[in-house]
């Protein structure tokens, strides 16, 4: 089993060393056995130490989706498209979520509040109401929450493969189709703020 690099004494314990090496022993024993205790062993630290970085279970998980997904989450560059940078998000958030095992039921439980408005900031920006903003960002996330765990149930049920089905180009066709969308939105909303 690998160890963490937080493992070494010399390392102290932060929130994110803790969370990294959560992450993997997620991968190697998956989100049913990960208990505080295990992680505590993992890290040969007694269960106190965790504790005075996260008060509870969920805050640590919470945590450990928020070290997933925070990396991708990024601000448009400049000049770039509100809805180009919305896909990339969507395709690189899912990737990576992807890449752990039980990695869609642990942001399905999780409740990392940043994400949200890392979306919505931008998306007021391009035009967006503030309401819109966040409905649209609500929007996205949970539906990506319910295809990664559709996903990660299709991977442990490989006996049974779709037979002509592209699973990437299927995910892409759905963000886009949201995108389509938001962008009828936006243009309506453009359009009742000229007509005022």
């Amino acid at each position: 089993m690998d160890q963490p690099r937080v493992a070494d004494k010399r390392v102290p314990l932060s929130r994110d060393t803790i969370a990294e090496a959560g992450l993997i022993l997620l991968n190697e024993i998956g989100l049913d056995k990960l208990t505080t205790r295990r992680l505590g062993q993992y890290l040969n630290v007694e269960g106190p130490a965790l504790y005075r970085h996260f008060p509870s279970k969920a805050a640590l998980f919470d945590h450990m989706a928020a070290v997933i997904l925070f990396p991708v989450l990024r601000a448009p560059r400049s000049g770039e498209p509100w809805d180009e940078w919305l896909r990339s998000i969507a395709v690189r958030s899912c990737d990576e979520v992807m890449k752990y095992r039980d990695g869609a039921r642990l942001v399905a439980a999780s409740l990392p509040i940043e994400p949200l408005d890392l979306l919505s900031t931008p998306m007021r920006e391009a035009g967006f109401s503030a309401e819109d903003s966040l409905y649209a960002s609500k929007l996205l996330t949970r539906f990506m929450v319910g295809w990664q765990l559709h996903e990660d149930s299709e991977r442990q049920r490989a006996d049974r493969p779709e037979e002509h089905y592209d699973h990437d180009r299927a995910f892409t066709f759905a963000v886009d189709s949201i995108i389509n969308g938001l962008r009828l939105r936006l243009a309506r909303t453009m359009a009742s703020r000229i007509d005022d």
